[in-house]
């Protein structure tokens, strides 16, 4: 005779880089940034998703869901000015902070001093 039982079966492991992170946007498999920041005409509070590689290397504009207004965020490609500059350096030089950290998995949030 035989019994019906309830043990659940283990999770399958998957190789990395298999079908779950085919689900993953491919803008977050590559290297970001998580950047929340405060619309300065509108007030509005936002977050988005950026490349290391653009932010870096590139050239970077983020739109305010808000107001549509757009905020340079890196200009390495000196299509905005004369000179290789990001959000950071701009803040740095009107005296406003700039904060830094890390993302856990969890959510947890951990901010440093520079």
């Amino acid at each position: 005779q035989r019994f019906a039982h309830s043990i659940p079966r283990p999770p399958s492991r998957t190789p990395p880089n298999s079908a779950q992170d085919e689900k993953k946007p491919r803008k977050l498999l590559e290297p970001h940034y998580e950047l929340t920041f405060t619309c300065v005409p509108c007030g509005g509070r936002s977050s988005h998703t950026i490349s290391k590689q653009g932010y870096h290397k590139g050239s970077v504009l983020i739109t305010c869901p808000s107001c549509r207004n757009r905020h340079v965020i890196s200009d390495h490609l000196n299509i905005f000015g004369d000179r290789k500059i990001t959000v950071e350096d701009l803040m740095r030089e009107k005296g406003q902070l700039v904060k830094r950290g890390t993302l856990g998995e969890a959510g947890d949030v951990e901010f440093w001093e520079d």
